[in-house]
């Protein structure tokens, strides 16, 4: 669930900006509100990089099977606030990648063929939820309808 809320809260504040927008007024709850922040432009660091390799008796995939080939992440320990950078390379046939966690889902953006990025930034979050290991399914669909999956286990700091 951490890790799909803070993608959504990412996606609320996207990257680089012209400017920053003016902040929103507090509201209680456990989803803190936050404006978006201007962030430097540098080729994001994947210091967390996941390759799947099948099994050693599993058969080949099937010509146009959907694939997720590699998935790409600023870090394992993902730190609030601070930037999340995501890249997730896949098969051509797939057409859309989402990350899932405790039932919500935030779609990673397609940036051509078999290549997806998300750039972020995280806000602020309890410290009740910092430490905590959580579990993000990356969830790769093609055109038809097929999918595939991969889950990947995080920490929140």
């Amino acid at each position: 669930m951490f890790f799909a809320l803070l993608l959504a809260a990412a996606v609320a504040s996207p990257g680089p900006t012209a400017s920053p927008a003016p902040s929103p007024s507090p509201t209680p709850g456990l989803i803190p509100t936050f404006a978006p922040s201007v962030v430097a432009t540098a080729t994001p660091v994947y210091n967390f990089v996941y390759r799947p390799s099948p099994a050693p008796d599993a058969p080949a995939p099937l010509p146009g099977a959907p694939l997720i080939l590699e998935v790409d992440v600023n870090d394992q320990t993902i730190a609030a606030p601070g930037p999340l950078h995501v890249r997730i390379l896949t098969s051509d046939s797939i057409v859309s990648v989402a990350g899932e966690a405790y039932g919500y889902e935030v779609e990673i953006p397609r940036h051509g063929n078999g290549l997806f990025i998300f750039d972020g930034m995280i806000p602020e979050i309890p410290d009740a939820v910092k430490g905590k290991q959580f579990f993000v399914d990356v969830v790769g669909s093609t055109k038809d309808g097929r999918t595939t999956t991969i889950t990947l286990p995080f920490m929140l700091k």
